[in-house]
């Protein structure tokens, strides 16, 4: 054999070998396989015999259960017939109809109520209910979602059975189903049931909803007119049956002297009662049954009287009382008792933090806390005061409002910006009106920096006119349009609008506004008479202080301006347009160091004001020291090179150097830019003077007198020098201009007396 035929002999031959090797072993696999289903067949068998017994036995206990427990056989009807439902809405054939699906409804609401046999009234306590029923329950009032089935009617249900399931769905929180569950039954099954009105009271108490209270209340007494309870009850829902009510319970003989108290404390809120006979009232209570309550009503009535020693000895009693300090109420009240003492201002502020602490006195306590602090110094606690009831209730535009407020006290203008534009909803007035004082503050900043922007202040003005959109009986929103007015120098629309806001609101500011549009006009002693008029009705606006500086100053009362303004900045160092009348008056009163150090203030805190700048290089031109005063001055042209008024200080300022030649440069700018400007044209007649230009001094001195007529400066040069000149004629009329501006200026008075020897002799 050849080598080839070898090899293809041997490989068949353990081809074959393989292959009868691979089937014995699939055989016996196989055979494995055969046995072991087998095996599991038996088993499985076994296993199958077992359950089927223990149904069976099962199914025996079920039985025997039933016949001892026969509530079982009720929910495991309701179960069947809930799941029947179920199944229904989740076939291929579309959701059935309410009518459709009635018989199982019922069917379903039966035998669950089986297991529920109470009257149907959750007002004498709930009975134990079993956490499958409360399961099917759920089930149930879901499968009522899905057919949008919102009630009991046409159900067929009974009225017991109708109580029943509106007891069950008040269990599992479906008080929407409770209240159409046993109003079916107290107007259509069983008009009149007394269980079913007092569900339905309970209800509308637990949701809040005063009047329907009143209303089921009403129809219990249709009922049971002499229920004390309920009288009772109903006086506190609504104050004006209250009379009527105690007068009934006096009939019956129930009247307690608790009731006539609770009936002055009515007639106290409603009509601002504060007889003698309401407090007689309310102490025979006290004397009787001393409570927290009674001592605040007393309290309340003493104050009304404006007893406010006694109304406070009234709250420090009801809180000596056994749990007294845990009512909120009373720290709420002694607090605004306490505040308007500023002796007492500390017990106000502890009194205050305590009703806070207990969640009394709602917004009002919350800013009058804030106040306090604010006003001892704690600022910063304020501040925290407010942003803690802010984070706890952001949607409250007052504690919002305020809050932006009192960081634009604090000159913090950009975070004032930030609180308010967080605020989730613009319907509240006091938001625009917030907008618009912070428009206004940006408003301040700009013109006291050298430039009034008008476009913020027509939106400063819109702002306010956004919460007259929402209130147009806002007075607060009308005196703030007539400030934006004022401010415009529009005096007419503004008298106009101050009008409206005195008719719809007693607020001295309004006075205090009205003083400055008559310091506008020039009626000085008009605008004293108003802001003292508004001193009398106010005490702690700053507001008042700062206007009655500015009358002060009018009238040529430096000392007492300089006072009003010092007040004004002990209470708020932030106020920029007090310190700068400050630096003024310090000016004024050559005591140009205290007018530097208020410069400097302004500056440190305000670095870009340029006005407190271009009032520092005032100063130093007053202490003499010029060329520190030209490099403020030319810093502020730097940023503002039409700043007609520092245009003018830097030609006074050069020209005090002897530079006069360079000084006619900024003039004529600043007069190029404001041709009516009547300070440019006096510091021109004086560099004038300084070269002996007599001719051309006086024709910018009468163009000073033109635009400025009370300018006092410019008369008594233009009088100077026409009696300088012998002209007599028009010295006597120079000096009588100088004596209409001020009667009462010694030098016009003589130089009168000389004009007239002088015209004698002529």
């Amino acid at each position: 054999m050849t080598p080839l035929e070898i090899g293809l002999t041997l490989f068949v031959t353990l081809l074959g070998g393989g292959i009868i090797f691979w089937m014995i072993q699939v055989d016996t696999h196989f055979r494995r396989y055969s046995r072991d289903a087998a095996t599991e067949r038996e088993s499985q068998a076994e296993k199958l015999g077992l359950l089927v017994n223990e149904v069976a036995r099962l199914s025996s206990d079920c039985n025997a259960l039933i016949h001892t427990q026969p509530k079982l056989k009720g929910l495991i009807e309701a179960h069947n017939s809930i799941s029947s439902l179920e199944a229904s809405l989740d076939s291929d054939f579309g959701a059935p109809s309410v009518k459709e699906s009635a018989e199982g409804l019922l069917s379903a609401i039966r035998g669950m109520l089986s297991t529920h046999s109470t009257d149907g009234d959750f007002t004498l306590g709930h009975a134990d209910v079993d956490s499958g029923v409360t399961a099917l329950a759920s089930r149930l009032f879901d499968l009522f979602a899905d057919l949008d089935l919102s009630g009991p009617k046409n159900l067929g249900l009974s009225a017991l059975e109708a109580r029943r399931l509106g007891e069950l769905a008040h269990l599992i929180g479906e008080d929407g189903w409770a209240r159409a569950c046993y109003k079916e039954v107290a107007t259509s099954l069983a008009p009149g049931n007394l269980a079913a009105m007092r569900c339905l009271a309970a209800l509308a108490r637990d949701a809040g909803d005063i009047e329907a209270e009143a209303h089921w209340v009403t129809e219990q007494l249709s009922q049971v007119p002499d229920d004390e309870s309920l009288l009772r009850r109903l006086s506190l829902l609504d104050p004006e049956t209250a009379e009527r009510n105690v007068k009934r319970l006096e009939a019956i003989g129930k009247a307690t002297p608790a009731d006539h108290s609770f009936l002055s404390g009515i007639k106290e809120r409603i009509s601002g009662d504060s007889s003698d006979q309401s407090l007689a009232a309310v102490e025979a209570a006290i004397e009787q049954d001393p409570t927290v309550e009674q001592y605040l009503l007393k309290a309340r009535l003493h104050r009304r009287r404006d007893e406010i020693p006694l109304a406070i000895d009234s709250v420090r009693s009801a809180l000596d009382l056994a749990g007294g300090r845990q009512h909120g109420e009373s720290w709420a009240l002694l607090a605004q008792l306490l505040e308007p003492n500023p002796k007492q201002m500390a017990d106000a502020l502890k009194a205050a933090v305590h009703g806070c602490a207990l969640g009394a006195g709602g917004t009002e306590l919350i800013l009058l806390k804030a106040d306090l602090l604010e006003r001892s110094g704690r600022r910063e606690d304020a501040m925290e005061a407010l942003e803690s009831a802010l984070e706890s209730d952001p949607a409250n535009a007052t504690i919002r409002s305020n809050l932006s407020q009192t960081h634009l006290f604090q000159g913090r203008r950009e975070e004032a910006w930030n609180v308010l534009e967080g605020t989730p909803n613009w319907s509240e007035p006091v938001l625009h009106i917030q907008k618009g004082r912070l428009l206004l503050a940006d408003y301040d900043a700009n013109r006291d920096a050298g430039h009034a922007d008008g476009a913020i202040l027509a939106e400063a003005e819109s702002a306010f006119r956004g919460a007259l959109e929402v209130d147009r009986e806002n007075g607060l929103a009308w005196l703030c349009v007539g400030r934006c007015q004022r401010l415009a120098d529009d005096l007419a629309e503004a008298s106009i609008s101050l009008n409206r806001a005195k008719r719809l609101m007693d607020d001295p500011l309004v006075c205090a506004e009205e003083s400055l549009i008559a310091l506008d006009e020039g009626r000085v002693e008009d605008a004293a008479r108003l802001i003292d008029e508004a001193d009398v009705k106010e005490r702690t606006s700053l507001v008042i202080p700062y206007v009655k500086g500015l009358v002060a100053a009018r009238r040529g009362n430096l000392a007492e301006a300089f006072e009003r303004f010092n007040e004004v900045l002990m209470a708020n160092p932030h106020h920029v347009r007090a310190r700068l009348n400050r630096i003024t008056l310090s000016m004024l009163s050559e005591d140009v160091q205290s007018a530097l150090d208020d410069c400097d203030w302004l500056l440190m805190t305000y670095p870009a004001l340029l006005l407190a700048r271009l009032r520092r290089g005032e100063a130093l031109i007053q202490h003499g020291i010029f060329d520190e005063a030209e490099n403020e001055i030319r810093a502020v042209l730097e940023t503002q090179p039409e700043n007609e008024i520092a245009l003018t200080r830097l030609a006074a300022c050069l020209l005090a150097q002897g530079r006069a030649e360079e000084a006619f440069i900024p003039l004529n700018t600043a007069m190029n830019l404001r041709p009516n400007f009547p300070e440019a044209y006096y510091q021109r007649a004086l560099l004038y003077l300084e070269l002996e230009e007599a001719d051309s001094a006086l024709r910018d001195f009468e163009s000073t007198v033109l635009h400025d007529g009370r300018h006092l400066d410019a008369l008594l040069r233009i009088a100077a020098i026409h009696h300088e000149r012998e002209d007599y004629d028009k010295a006597e009329s120079a000096w009588r201009r100088v004596l209409d501006a001020e009667p009462d200026n010694k030098l016009a008075r003589r130089r009168m007396e000389e004009v007239t020897i002088a015209l004698a002799k002529q």
